[in-house]
């Protein structure tokens, strides 16, 4: 089973770079945020074998509110022509008390092009601007990428231990 651990900052204000359309997530795009899930996490270290259905019911999990209460108002999508492009996720964590990254993924075809991180600056804005002070989650060791972009970002390891069954992020 992959290691994971906990990383955290402290928000600020972020410059978005990109011109990109992005949208806040509704429950109506269920089906095609399990897809873009499956798509961004297959081959990597997140991946453990998991089906179209388990991507599905993870996402449904998100939504409903199975990680704490999901803020659609900062969890966005790209799209292009009604497919999927790229996703961030964000709950508020009753069991870290603070507002939670739960997923950051984007379909292979279209990493590195600076989608995730243009959403996750959207979605550090939106929490800002509703004076939230920090953001957490959770990331893969190994998965140098996101934990890069993070770290970018103003991240860092919080000396918490991750928990099985916490999410993990892919860049």
């Amino acid at each position: 089973m992959p290691i994971r651990f906990w990383m955290q900052m402290k928000l600020r204000r972020q410059p978005l770079r990109g011109g990109w359309l992005l949208r806040p997530i509704s429950e109506g795009d269920l089906e095609a945020l399990g897809t873009l899930m499956l798509e961004a996490y297959k081959g990597t270290i997140d991946y453990e074998g998991e089906t179209l259905e388990d991507a599905v019911k993870e996402v449904s999990t998100v939504l409903k509110g199975g990680y704490g209460p999901f803020l659609n108002e900062c969890s966005y999508i790209i799209e292009d022509e009604g497919k999927m492009l790229s996703a961030s996720m964000v709950v508020l964590s009753d069991e870290a008390d603070q507002p939670l990254l739960v997923f950051s993924m984007t379909h292979p075809d279209h990493k590195r092009k600076g989608m995730a991180e243009f959403l996750l600056k959207a979605s550090i804005n939106w929490l800002f601007d509703a004076n939230y002070e920090e953001l957490c989650l959770v990331v893969t060791e190994g998965n140098t990428g996101a934990i890069r972009l993070y770290e970018k970002l103003g991240f860092r390891r919080w000396e918490r231990e991750a928990t099985d069954g916490e999410t993990g992020d892919d860049e």
